[in-house]
C-alpha cells in the first residue's frame, strides 16, 4: 500500500481462483473482503487500526453499512487497483469511501461505507470529532463523496413476488474476527450462499446495499431469508435478511441485479 499526500491510499488486489465462481468471475466476498482489507491496513498505517484501539483505548471500529455499485466483473487473474480515503463525520459515522479500478483502467466499482467508533467501557458509539484530528482528510473536491445514502428497505416491509428457501448456515472459529463477533464480510458469504444456483448463473450484481444490525456470535443459531421484490426487463431487485432463531434481525440487504452479457 501506499499513501500519496492527501492521505488517499493505494493497492493492488489480485483475483484468485478461490476469489472466483465457477466461471472465473470475482465473486462478491471477493470486493468486501478487499475493502475491509484496505479499511483496515489504512487504519493501521494512521496507528487506529481496530488492534491499536483496543490496546489503548479500549475502543473499536463497527461497521454499519455499505452501499457498493458494480460497474463489471473483475476475473481470474486480474489486478485491481483500490483506493479508498476517510471523510468528515456524517452524524455518528465515520464515511470511507473505496472505489476499484479494473485491468483497462476503468472503474470497477465505487462504495461507501459508514463505520461507528465504539467505547466499549461505556458501551455507547463516540462521535466521529473524537477521533478525526487523527486521520488527515484529503482537501480535494473530487475526494468527497455523499455519505447520505438513505435508508435501507426492510425485508419484513416489502411484498415478495418470489421467495427462496430458507437457508441455515453455522458460524465456524474461523468465522470470528478480533471483536471475538462474525466478521462483517461473513454476513455477504451468508447472503450470496442462500442465493438460487441458477440466477447466480445467470446474473450479476449491479447494486448492493447492506446494514449491519446486531453482532452475531459463534453459539447463535442463524438463518438467512431471501426474496424478489421487482422484475423489469434484465434487471431484478431482491432483499436480504439474516436472522438469529428467536427472529432477531442481525443483517439486512437490498440488491439489484442484471443479467450477464450473452
Amino acid at each position: 500500500m501506499w499513501i500519496d499526500d492527501d492521505n488517499v491510499a493505494y493497492d493492488d488486489y489480485f483475483v484468485r481462483a478461490s476469489d472466483t465462481d465457477m466461471f472465473y468471475n470475482a465473486a462478491l466476498p471477493f470486493y468486501f473482503d478487499a475493502m475491509q482489507e484496505m479499511g483496515g491496513e489504512h487504519a493501521a498505517r494512521m496507528g487506529i487500526a481496530i488492534s491499536d484501539m483496543m490496546r489503548e483505548r479500549n475502543w473499536t471500529w463497527v461497521i454499519t453499512r455499505t452501499r457498493a455499485v458494480f460497474h463489471h466483473q473483475d476475473v481470474w487473474q486480474d489486478t485491481v487497483k483500490l483506493e479508498t480515503w476517510a471523510q468528515r463525520g456524517y452524524k455518528l459515522y465515520c464515511p470511507r469511501v473505496v472505489k476499484g479500478y479494473g485491468k483497462d483502467g476503468s472503474l470497477s466499482f465505487e462504495a461507501m461505507t459508514l463505520w461507528a467508533l465504539m467505547d466499549l467501557t461505556r458501551k455507547r458509539p463516540l462521535r466521529p470529532a473524537e477521533i478525526e484530528s487523527e486521520i488527515k482528510l484529503p482537501e480535494k473536491e473530487e475526494h468527497w463523496q455523499d455519505p447520505d445514502i438513505g435508508k435501507i428497505v426492510r425485508f419484513d416491509d416489502v411484498e415478495l413476488i418470489e421467495r427462496w428457501p430458507v437457508h441455515y448456515p453455522v458460524p465456524t472459529y474461523f468465522d470470528i474476527d478480533y471483536n471475538k463477533h462474525v466478521n462483517n464480510v461473513v454476513y455477504i458469504r451468508w447472503m450470496v450462499s442462500a442465493m438460487d444456483e441458477k440466477f447466480l448463473e445467470e446474473n450479476m450484481p449491479e447494486v448492493v446495499d447492506v446494514q449491519w444490525v446486531h453482532q452475531t456470535f459463534r453459539e447463535d443459531k442463524v438463518y438467512v431469508e431471501t426474496g424478489i421484490t421487482a422484475q423489469s426487463g434484465d434487471e431484478t431487485d431482491i432483499v436480504h435478511c439474516i436472522r438469529r432463531d428467536d427472529g432477531t434481525v442481525l443483517f439486512e440487504a437490498n440488491t439489484k441485479w442484471r443479467k450477464k452479457p450473452q
